[in-house]
Order: structure tokens, then sequence, then C-alpha cells
């Protein structure tokens, strides 16, 4: 399975726009399909958790409980990677405009 970076981001955004402290998996699965275009399999959500725990970006807070019942939250780290991917996609709107404006 390939890791989208689109589900990455829209996934810690899921986490820092919610309510609560702490989301399940299937919290997180409804959460990303609302937002998505098209049907995503909740299986394909849970392995983007597992890599984002892999990288210190989220945290699984029940040890040996799988899937669409684990209770997830985002890290410090997190944050700071969802922080940079706004700034990168501001700057971008700001090369866009001065693209446009140099023509």
């Amino acid at each position: 399975m390939q890791r989208d970076f689109d589900l990455v981001v829209t996934i810690l955004g899921s986490f820092r726009d919610a309510d609560a402290a702490t989301l399940t998996g299937q919290e997180v699965t409804q959460a990303v399909q609302e937002l998505a275009e098209g049907d995503l399999p909740a299986a394909v959500v849970e392995h983007h958790l597992e890599i984002l725990a892999d990288a210190g970006l989220a945290k699984k807070l029940t040890e040996g409980t799988t899937g669409q019942d684990a209770v997830w939250r985002i890290t410090w780290k997190g944050y700071d990677a969802l922080e940079q991917d706004e700034e990168d996609e501001e700057e971008e709107e700001d090369e866009d405009d001065l693209d446009y404006d140099e023509e």
C-alpha cells in the first residue's frame, strides 16, 4: 500500500479539529470519509494511522487494541508537521500570485 500524503494531512487535521483530545480509529475514519471524494476503506485509514505512529506524528493510546477500536491522539511532532504543511501551501499560493503578477 502506498503512502498518501494528502490522507496523512487530512488525518492530522481531523485530530486538530476534533472537540476531544483523543479519537478512536472509527472516529478518524468517519471524519476522513466525510472529507474524502469517493469511498475510502477503513483499512487504508488504519494503515495510515499506523505509519503516522511509526513516524511519531500520532500515538496509539490503547495497547493491544487494533483497527477501529484503538484510541489515538496527535503528538507535538504531528502538530508541527501539520503547521509546516500549511506554511508550505501559503508559500505556494504566494508564488502563484507572483507568477500571475509578472504576466
